[in-house]
């Protein structure tokens, strides 16, 4: 077996690959079926995606990306790799090629020992579990909700409306109006004192979020680089499924956050719910809670049922518990090879600092 980057020659390849996946039953874990990505590596460009595949016999047997970026760890700058991002592996279907993921996962470590994992659809899937054989690091990235429009939350929480039992009681709290009072009575908990003077809808990061960036990144332990030429091409202006907030105290900027309103349809978590989320953001630890409020607002006027978000940093999840949310349980993890472990240590204590989100993986994609 030999890895190669994916080119526009080893298409046909790719979707041979695909077709084999799915004849064996796997009708999700297929392989992009064109070389080109999102973010193609450019001359001067930080922030680029590549994508390679394992080749046997001139057959693909799978393959994997990765999202090259610049990190801040402990103060200082490092290239890091988001990846394997998407790794997919012939073995799902044919025992034959069992060891085709895990030798992914070397190729990748050999590219870049400085790797990250995030999202993974929960601990028990196939990578979190080759992942752990290999001695990564996997940490649960929290998750936190709050129910807006409890009638329809109850009515379409289709993950735990699975068992029939869970069913008839969530069915019984929203006819009897039970849910609506507890959910309301948990709201009531948060803590309203902090005011936000300003937010502001915006198209394009400009020089404000540089100033912000580098008032913030000695903030975390590991934070991505967060200027505005990186998030402009992580959110294009053109993109209009993004929302993009600025928030304003005295006239001047302390947050922005990336936020999404979305209609969901037959989803597996949220059924139809029309879904608020708060993908990305970024403040100093102490104007979290005013960054989340704000989002929070915003999207409650535009009458979401739910709002979600995942937070890795201890400041944003007490942020997001201020105002209301709830923590649930999350299937939304981190994972660090094991050199990148090694330079977040003590990993016990700078975990509770590092600042990570759904904007730091794949994208947001399922919301």
């Amino acid at each position: 077996m030999k890895v190669e980057p994916y080119t526009k020659d080893l298409e046909t390849a790719v979707k041979a690959f695909n077709r084999r996946l799915r004849d064996g039953g796997e009708g999700k874990e297929v392989f992009p079926e064109t070389w080109v990505r999102d973010l193609p590596k450019l001359p001067d460009r930080g922030l680029y995606q590549e994508s390679f595949l394992v080749l046997e016999a001139g057959q693909v047997r799978g393959g994997y990306h990765l999202k090259h970026q610049k990190f801040f760890i402990l103060g200082k700058e490092e290239k890091i790799a988001g990846g394997p991002q998407h790794i997919v592996s012939e073995g799902i279907v044919n025992a034959a090629h069992t060891m085709v993921g895990v030798f992914l996962l070397k190729n990748a470590l050999q590219k870049q020992p400085l790797l990250y994992a995030l999202g993974m659809g929960g601990k028990d899937g196939r990578l979190p579990r080759l992942l752990k054989a290999s001695r990564w690091t996997l940490h649960p990235i929290p998750f936190y909700f709050k129910v807006l429009n409890p009638s329809s939350f109850l009515a379409n929480l289709t993950y735990l409306r699975r068992h029939r039992g869970v069913e008839l009681l969530f069915d019984l709290l929203r006819y009897t109006g039970i849910g609506w009072a507890a959910l309301r009575i948990l709201e009531f908990r948060s803590d309203k004192t902090n005011s936000v003077v300003c937010t502001e809808s915006f198209v394009e990061f400009g020089a404000w979020a540089d100033k912000l960036w580098e008032a913030c990144k000695d903030s975390y332990s590991f934070v991505a680089l967060r200027d505005s030429g990186t998030l402009n091409l992580l959110y294009p202006p053109s993109n209009t499924k993004f929302l993009r907030l600025r928030i304003l105290r005295d006239a001047k900027t302390i947050g922005w956050a990336i936020i999404m309103d979305t209609r969901m349809c037959r989803h597996a978590q949220f059924g139809n719910m029309r879904l608020g989320s708060i993908v990305d953001c970024l403040a100093s630890p102490e104007h979290a809670y005013c960054t989340i409020a704000c989002a929070t607002k915003f999207l409650e006027r535009r009458n979401v049922d739910l709002i979600v978000s995942n937070q890795a940093s201890s400041a944003w999840c007490s942020a997001l518990g201020k105002n209301g949310f709830m923590r649930g349980p999350s299937n939304f993890l981190l994972g660090l090879s094991p050199k990148l472990a090694q330079r977040l240590q003590p990993f016990g204590e700078l975990k509770h600092h590092l600042h990570m989100n759904r904007g730091d993986g794949d994208g947001p994609i399922n919301l």
